[in-house]
Order: C-alpha cells, then sequence, then structure tokens
C-alpha cells in the first residue's frame, strides 16, 4: 500500500506541476473582429495574400493590416484566422502570444480592413477560410494554406 500511495503523489505532483507549466499558453484566449473599414487600407503594400474560389485576403506588416475580399455570391462569409508568434529562448517562432478571427461581411465583391495592433519583429500566420458568421463557425476543410510574414 505505501508504495501505491507513494505512486499516486508523484503522479500528483507531476499533474500539478505539469498544469502549471501550460497554463500561461492556456490563459490566450481568440480575438474576433468584423471588418472595419471598406477604405482604410487601400493605400497599404500587403506583402502576403491567400486566394481561394471564395476570395482573398492580404496582409501588411506595416500598420499591420489585414484585408478580406469577398469574391462568390453564397451566402457565406470569408474569415481570416490569424496567430502572432514570438521567439523562443532558441530563438525560433514558436510561442503563441495572440491568436483571432477577421470576419467580413460585406457581402459578394466588397472588401473589407482590419487594423490590428502587433509589436514590431514578430510572425504572422494566417490562413483564409469560409465560415458562418453569427455562429463563428469556421470550416476547416476550405481553408487556404498558412502564409507567414514577420511584422
Amino acid at each position: 500500500m505505501k508504495i501505491r500511495s507513494k505512486y499516486m503523489t508523484v503522479v500528483a505532483a507531476a499533474a500539478a506541476a505539469w498544469a502549471v507549466a501550460i497554463s500561461p499558453a492556456c490563459a490566450v484566449s481568440a480575438e474576433y473582429d468584423v471588418t472595419e473599414s471598406t477604405t482604410g487600407g487601400t493605400t497599404l503594400q500587403f506583402t502576403a495574400c491567400r486566394v481561394a474560389s471564395y476570395g482573398q485576403s492580404c496582409f501588411a506588416p506595416t500598420g499591420e493590416w489585414f484585408s478580406v475580399e469577398d469574391d462568390k455570391a453564397d451566402g457565406h462569409s470569408p474569415v481570416v484566422y490569424w496567430e502572432l508568434y514570438k521567439k523562443d529562448s532558441a530563438g525560433d517562432f514558436t510561442v503563441r502570444t495572440r491568436f483571432g478571427y477577421i470576419w467580413h461581411n460585406g457581402g459578394n465583391g466588397t472588401i473589407g480592413y482590419q487594423n490590428k495592433s502587433f509589436p514590431e519583429g514578430l510572425k504572422v500566420e494566417f490562413q483564409l477560410c469560409l465560415g458562418e458568421h453569427p455562429t463563428r463557425t469556421v470550416w476547416a476543410d476550405t481553408c487556404t494554406s498558412v502564409a507567414k510574414v514577420t511584422s
């Protein structure tokens, strides 16, 4: 019995240490935005884009602007899923600090822009997907490949 008791104490201590170690990463919650401007980013230099049959999304590192374009009259919304990473102790971009979704509800043939505020020198990864904004449902099988840009 004493051996089992010691084993359970070690397991419980390890589980508690693991929970403390991962808690900061779990504390990051998703940001949800809807494009706020139809002209705000028109003079920016977009350096990375993702294109699908239903739309297009681009990112301008200077000013941290996203554009989201709806190119299909299907009643669905294009949505950008993005993640922001900082470097770990080895100098690799592996520490996710923020993530979120940018929805565009302007309808077919419209472009919306969303300005974010990211610190300089971090990596932004994003992809364009299709979904339903009212329920915040994103269809993963519609997502493009991931674009990676240093801001």
